[in-house]
């Protein structure tokens, strides 16, 4: 029996429990009377589960049946969650078959020996999207928390000696390319021993076969890794301009039969810094873009693929060349876009306003262990994208605490360690006072001045070129500390309502603000910049001041809605076409 995935999303019963008695009632087990709970649809966060329940973060209940097949039998069964906000506990015929407490996440849990074959099995989820200190983002955040089960699930099943994972590494090399594959392996020790052999076909991006290696496999024994090396000829290098995805069809063989395949898009790139450039392919290449949240204005959170196609062919049309994905791991579906489109990405995860021991030694320590954990999660789950250029492992933490700026460092060394093939960086607000880049392979940073300078409760009229002079003179500063590391500007950006030109959240301040901005960050080590935000999205009420109680961010180039604000779109993409030509 070959791998086979039966999707989950679909109909399930809902029901909220603020009282935490669930367990208690034993919400679990298969003969529950859940006759009167709600039906929902999933994946879909907690807010639009049920009217009123805008907001709740509390615990809640999700529940369905599903038919397995006598054919299951004697095969390998994964439940697959894509990304539940913010912890799960998953019970399958009343057993507690695993817990997870991060998210935006990939996770599974084997439940082949909870399954009753041939007839229904109950699932029921746990959900509880609840603050905690400690976690990883914790008790805060900059964008508006979605509790809920907001991305898709299925059952994943694999014959009892299967592919549990393949990673692809390659990089252009003259004219061809040079393919490294690490195969990961699983046998059940109950599994009589046999003779495996894995193959691996490489197919351009027409279909064409142009590459096949093939190696026996040690007896797995219970699990196991192999690694095959390749060169392959006449490739062409994965970039903005040509985003060129190969494929690799991998074969686990028993005999000559194939037990288990898979199938993973690659692309032959090498990323680089060196001095005060970034090099991709061994070019030097100015990165310019958008930060994007994962919000719909239909969805929320939850999956809206139509919008986040339009949203990227919208950015890449514009002239730009990347995306951060802010401020925690996006959907999978947004990096196979990014691939498919040529957007360099930077990736992150949501260790986001960390204050270190300020909120208490075994919070701190738990919550680094945490972005640790995460790091890893993300690193793992996405380390096959040519788009992903740089693992970003925090935004905007208090670095002028020692023990933050050295978890940072921490975090840096192990992104590189996990994955040296790209860059790694913390991106920091404290850059001008606390400039702690010793491990960065990139100084990325953010700042403000035009809304400071407006926010400041001067009766004056704000002179923006006060602004030009802020930048050039504050990285020049960081470029003499830093002398051979690039800069790149992760954020820069200013508030504006739709509809309003005049005052400081006018768009003719915003498109003021963004000019002379813009013009500050000339100087030869500036690698790239990158405009906050996209579009305007859902932030916490009684957010930053001077936007109390606005119940969405204003710094959008287009509203929620996908609706131009004036000239700004025009204006960014002016901007950034003028200085990648220069």
């Amino acid at each position: 029996m070959t791998r086979t995935q039966v999707d989950l999303t679909g109909p399930w019963k809902f029901l909220p429990d603020p009282a935490t008695e669930g367990m208690a009632l034993v919400y679990f087990r298969p003969g529950h009377d859940d006759t009167s709970w709600a039906m929902v649809q999933l994946p879909c966060a907690l807010d639009d589960c049920l009217p009123g329940l805008a907001g709740f973060e509390g615990p809640a209940w999700f529940r369905r049946t599903v038919n397995i097949p006598e054919a299951w039998r004697g095969q390998h069964v994964l439940i697959r969650f894509e990304g539940v906000n913010h912890h799960t506990q998953v019970f399958v015929n009343g057993g507690l078959v695993g817990s997870h407490a991060d998210g935006y996440l990939r996770f599974e849990f084997p439940i082949h020996e909870h399954l009753q074959y041939g007839r229904e099995n109950t699932i029921a989820v746990l959900v509880d999207g609840l603050r905690r200190p400690g976690e990883a983002p914790g008790m805060e955040r900059g964008w508006r928390h979605y509790a809920g089960i907001v991305r898709e699930m299925s059952l994943l099943v694999l014959p009892p000696v299967h592919l549990a994972d393949v990673h692809v590494r390659a990089q252009p090399q003259g004219e061809g390319g040079q393919l490294s594959l690490l195969a990961t392996f699983s046998r059940p020790k109950t599994t009589p021993p046999g003779s495996y052999s894995l193959a691996v076909d490489v197919l351009t991006p027409k279909g064409e076969k142009i590459a096949r290696v093939a190696e026996t496999v040690p007896d797995p024994g219970g699990g196991g890794t192999l690694t095959l090396n390749a060169q392959v000829p006449h490739v062409t290098a994965w970039s903005p301009d040509t985003p060129a995805l190969y494929t690799a069809e991998v074969s686990l063989l028993q005999g000559k039969k194939i037990i288990d395949a898979l199938t993973v898009p690659f692309g032959f790139r090498r990323i680089e810094a060196r001095g005060r450039q970034i090099l991709l392919n061994g070019q030097p290449i100015y990165l310019c873009g958008y930060n994007r949240h994962e919000d719909s204005p239909r969805t929320g959170m939850g999956p809206d693929p139509q919008t986040v196609r339009q949203d990227l062919l919208t950015i890449k049309k514009s002239g730009c060349n990347f995306v951060r994905l802010c401020h925690y791991p996006h959907h999978p579906l947004e990096l196979d876009l990014c691939d498919q489109l040529g957007l360099l990405v930077m990736a992150e995860i949501p260790l986001y306003w960390w204050r270190g021991l300020q909120e208490g030694k075994n919070e701190c320590a738990a919550k680094f262990a945490a972005a640790q954990r995460q790091l890893e999660k993300l690193i793992h789950r996405d380390r096959n994208h040519p788009s992903v250029m740089f693992w970003s492992v925090s935004n905007e933490t208090e670095d002028f605490r020692p023990e933050v700026a050295e978890g940072n460092a921490q975090l840096v060394r192990l992104a590189k360690s996990l994955d040296p093939s790209r860059l790694a960086v913390h991106v920091t607000n404290h850059w001008q006072t606390y400039p702690r880049f010793a491990a960065d392979d990139v100084l990325c940073v953010n700042d403000y001045p035009s809304l400071g300078g407006r926010s400041s409760g001067t009766t004056r009229p704000y002179d923006y070129a006060l602004a030009t002079h802020t930048w050039r003179r504050n990285l020049a500063q960081l470029h003499q500390l830093y002398p051979d590391k690039p800069i790149f500007i992760t954020e820069f950006g200013h508030p504006s309502l739709e509809g309003v030109r005049a005052g400081l959240w006018g768009v003719d301040s915003a498109a003021e603000a963004l000019k002379a901005e813009f013009a500050g960050m000339d100087a030869p080590c500036v690698c790239g910049a990158l405009i906050w935000c996209w579009a305007d999205h859902p932030w916490p009420e009684s957010y930053l001041p001077p936007a109390q109680n606005l119940h969405v961010s204003p710094y959008g180039v287009v509203t929620r809605d996908r609706r131009s604000k004036g000239s700004l779109p025009g204006l960014v993409s002016s901007l950034f076409q003028t200085r990648r030509h220069s």
